[in-house]
C-alpha cells in the first residue's frame, strides 16, 4: 500500500508539473502542448474549454492526492476518505477525458503518448481497488 500512495504522489506531483507546464505554454501561444496532443485537424474551441475546464478540476484532485500521500508517507497517516475523494476525481477526471479525446482521433495521432498516460495511470486504479477492499491496511 505505501509503494501504491508513494507512486500516486509522485505521479500527482508531475500531473501538476505537467499540466502548469502545459498552462505557460498556451499563454506563449503554443496551441496544443503536452498533454492535449491534438487529433489531425486540431483542436476545435469547444474542446479547448473542456480541456481548460478539466485541468482545473485536476488541480484540485491533484492537491488532494498530494496532501494524501503526504499524510501517509510523512506522518504514517491513511486518510482513506482523502484517498479516494482524491482518487475519484482523478479516475473521473481520467474517464472523461479519454471520452472526449479518443472518438476525435487524437489517439491514433499520438499513440506512444496517450499510449503511455493509461500505462501510468494503471497503478492508481490498484490503488483505488486496494483503497475499497482493504480500508485498515497500511
Amino acid at each position: 500500500m505505501r509503494i501504491l500512495v508513494l507512486y500516486y504522489g509522485i505521479l500527482q506531483s508531475l500531473h501538476l508539473l505537467t499540466l502548469a507546464r502545459a498552462g505557460l505554454l498556451i499563454l506563449q501561444d503554443v496551441a496544443y502542448p503536452f498533454p492535449i496532443l491534438p487529433p489531425p485537424g486540431g483542436w476545435e474551441t469547444q474542446s479547448m474549454a473542456f480541456l481548460f475546464g478539466l485541468a482545473g478540476t485536476d488541480v484540485l484532485g491533484i492537491f488532494l492526492g498530494i496532501i494524501f500521500a503526504g499524510q501517509l508517507l510523512l506522518k504514517g497517516k491513511l486518510n482513506h476518505t482523502l484517498g479516494i475523494l482524491s482518487l475519484t476525481i482523478f479516475i473521473t477526471g481520467a474517464v472523461v477525458f479519454g471520452a472526449g479525446t479518443f472518438p476525435s482521433g487524437a489517439w491514433a495521432a499520438h499513440p506512444v503518448a496517450y499510449g503511455v498516460m493509461v500505462v501510468l495511470f494503471v497503478p492508481a486504479l490498484i490503488l483505488f481497488y486496494q483503497l475499497l477492499k482493504y480500508p485498515k491496511a497500511v
